[in-house]
């Protein structure tokens, strides 16, 4: 198979890009940044590798120069030489830029560079029109100050929790500046999340006012969401104010609704952005984890210097261009988008499914607005594989010049599978980061090259590393895979977790797998020597050692979710079991969701086999593959894999399952495979 000859080769052979800069070198923000560094200190970086690593080694003196460089608001007292206390170690957060103030909103919002009617935001909701809702920046200011407004005479004041119930649209930014504006805290839910889901996540931030999506569209239908909002303020401990945000057809209700809010605001009131501690906080976000109650991540004020980096200087984004990023609310995704504002860029906010009617309709969009940079998942690109399209064909993509993709794991075959069907001149990027830290850990080198299956550079200033599982020593000049980690602080760690009495969650999330202040961030990754390039092979509590061989589900499904099997699979999710007391070694599952029209045949799984075997090795081979229904995932889309080794490993459902997790009932047909063995020899 063309795959798996293009796999072998590059782990044989030298390893050649699929893409390299087409933009003159000395036309690219980060190659004049670099210039701009080696100018100011007298070095001779000679390329993006170097000044990364020059950022991690001299941390004060790069997040120091960044902020002037960027523009941040307002400059740096005259001075100022340090950005943290380099005494105080990562695991107790040590604070950046004390005793500055700085606001979000404020650094959004202004943009001298561009005029007030320029375009700041489109509104798209499924199944309209595609020239949306259009707010100029005049129009996307005035509407922040009649938030603004509308929240301080709602009694909000600094410090206080404003919670949105809503979808990824105009009103969702417009809401977030208008609190953070003022040194509120904001925080946002997408409003197809469960009951449970909302309730305990704002059960636990306990919001003095509430902005609720009246309804839901997904899919081509619409729902009414006034059931679930009532159910919601019923249960909540500390009533909310509550305002209802109308979309579509109208229930009979008695809640207040949006422009009820905004009535309350005075037209003498000022936009004003209210200066707070960089490390303030500024939006609280919910971790994806599988047990138990979302842990509350709160992100501070000072989130805009690493947004600001990561638009100008990972993204090259320039005034006036437009970014279009398929997030829900409940995704960082949508947090780091809105920070694409801060360096002028135009956001196209889309609301519904990124594959309905069919997946060419988010190309459609990318065509009509004239997108620069696109955000999507490596899912949504093996949805849009499958029906066979050639966008360079089909749509105008002149202006497209990145499409970046986060999530999960972007296999090899897919960017040559991108660069067959796209521009060859448009940069497709994988990025890691998250929850955890608002960005991204390892992203995009616009400077390049770009190798297939790889992840380009780590984000300036972040020191990440390939360490040992069991030393922490570093290991990834071998590169070899360990575990995932980051050894000195950064701009965006979490100032705290609400409601964690002396960090101990933070500290256990994060801290509590070396016995010495170091990041973990629980993911098993490798660096290739050759090319420097960044792989995350899967969660590392989801290692798979079968035959004390380790490895990740990446590798697998980098094979079995790319041709020929992308026609006639739908997903595939791979893990290991090894039962108490039963098995002395890990017995490897693939578990299979097929297209309609198709089932699991004898022949598909010994192709698969074959494949996993002449692509990775022979001791990669699942055990057992077999055919299943449903996977469970979170509300953002991920696998859950851990959920189902514990059901597998131990034939029961975990007594407690977050509430991130949208599909917790398919577990029950898992437990079967706890006994796989004894089912097939009562058949015979």
């Amino acid at each position: 198979m063309e795959k798996v000859q293009s796999q072998q080769k590059a782990r044989t052979g030298t390893p050649q890009p699929v893409w390299l800069p087409t933009v003159p070198a000395s036309q690219i923000p980060m190659n004049i940044y670099r210039s701009h560094i080696n100018q100011k200190f007298n070095l001779r970086l000679r390329n993006s590798q170097e000044l990364h690593k020059w950022s991690v080694m001299d941390p004060q003196a790069f997040w120091v120069d960044l902020w002037d460089y960027v523009g941040l608001m307002p400059p740096l007292p005259k001075g100022t030489t340090r950005a943290y206390d380099d005494t105080i170690p990562i695991s107790d957060v040590p604070p950046f830029f004390e005793n500055v103030k700085v606001n979000y909103a404020e650094n959004a919002l202004t943009q001298p560079s561009l005029k007030g009617s320029a375009t700041a935001l489109v509104g798209i909701r499924e199944g309209q029109t595609l020239e949306g809702e259009v707010w100029t920046w005049d129009d996307l200011r005035e509407r922040v100050r009649k938030v603004r407004s509308g929240l301080v005479h709602c009694g909000v004041q600094e410090g206080d929790r404003v919670a949105a119930l809503i979808s990824t649209s105009v009103w969702s930014v417009c809401l977030f500046l208008g609190a953070a504006s003022l040194g509120a805290i904001f925080t946002s839910i997408a409003p197809d999340l469960g009951e449970e889901g909302c309730i305990s996540r704002l059960q636990q931030v306990t919001p003095s006012i509430l902005f609720a999506d009246s309804s839901v569209t997904y899919k081509g239908r619409q729902r009414s969401n006034i059931a679930k909002i009532t159910k919601i303020m019923d249960v909540l401990h500390l009533k909310p104010k509550l305002f209802l945000i109308p979309l579509g057809e109208q229930e009979s209700t008695s809640f207040p609704m949006l422009s009820d809010f905004l009535a309350l605001s005075s037209p003498t009131d000022k936009l004003e952005f209210t200066r707070v501690s960089f490390n303030a906080p500024l939006y609280i976000l919910y971790s994806s984890g599988t047990t138990g109650p979302p842990k509350c991540l709160v992100h501070r004020q000072g989130a805009i210097l690493q947004h600001k980096k990561i638009g100008k200087l990972h993204n090259s984004l320039v005034p006036g261009e437009v970014v279009f990023q398929y997030s829900s609310t409940s995704w960082v995704l949508w947090n780091i988008m809105v920070g694409h504002l801060s360096v002028g860029a135009t956001l196209v906010l889309y609301d519904g499914s990124p594959t309905w009617p069919k997946p060419q309709a988010m190309l459609s969009i990318v065509e009509r607005h004239k997108v620069a940079y696109w955000g999507a998942s490596p899912r949504y690109l093996q949805e849009l594989e499958s029906t066979r399209c050639v966008p360079k064909k089909e749509f105008d993509l002149t202006s497209l010049r990145m499409v970046q993709t986060g999530g999960s794991h972007l296999a090899a075959d897919q960017y040559y599978w991108f660069y067959r069907v796209f521009p060859p001149r448009v940069h497709l990027t994988s990025v890691t980061g998250g929850t955890d830290l608002v960005t991204s850990w390892v992203g995009t080198d616009p400077a390049g090259p770009l190798y297939a299956g790889e992840m380009q550079l780590p984000i300036l200033g972040h020191d990440v590393d390939i360490a040992d599982t069991e030393t922490g020593e570093s290991i990834r000049a071998s590169g070899e895979s360990g575990e995932f980690v980051c050894r000195k602080p950064f701009a965006s760690m979490p100032v705290y977790m609400w409601g964690d009495r002396d960090n101990e969650k933070y500290k256990v999330s994060y801290f509590d797998r070396y016995p010495f202040p170091i990041w973990a961030q629980h993911d098993w990754a490798s660096v290739n020597p050759k090319t420097g390039g960044w792989t995350v092979h899967g969660r590392s509590d989801g290692v798979l050692n079968p035959q004390g061989i380790r490895f990740g589900s990446a590798e697998i499904y980098s094979i079995t979710e790319a041709p020929p099997f992308i026609d006639i699979i739908s997903t595939t999710l791979c893990i290991g079991r090894r039962r108490s007391r039963i098995d002395s070694d890990e017995s490897v599952f693939l578990f299979v969701i097929m297209r309609q029209g198709y089932s699991l045949t004898d022949e598909l799984v010994r192709s698969l086999k074959d494949a996993i075997r002449k692509g990775l090795t022979a001791r990669h081979v699942p055990r057992f593959v077999e055919a299943v229904e449903e996977i469970p995932l979170t509300v953002n889309g991920k696998k859950v894999e851990t959920l189902v080794k514990k059901v597998v490993s131990t034939g029961e459902i975990p007594k407690t399952i977050s509430s991130t997790v949208v599909n917790p009932a398919c577990l029950e047909k898992f437990k079967r495979f706890y006994a796989l063995e004894l089912e097939t020899k009562a058949k015979l």
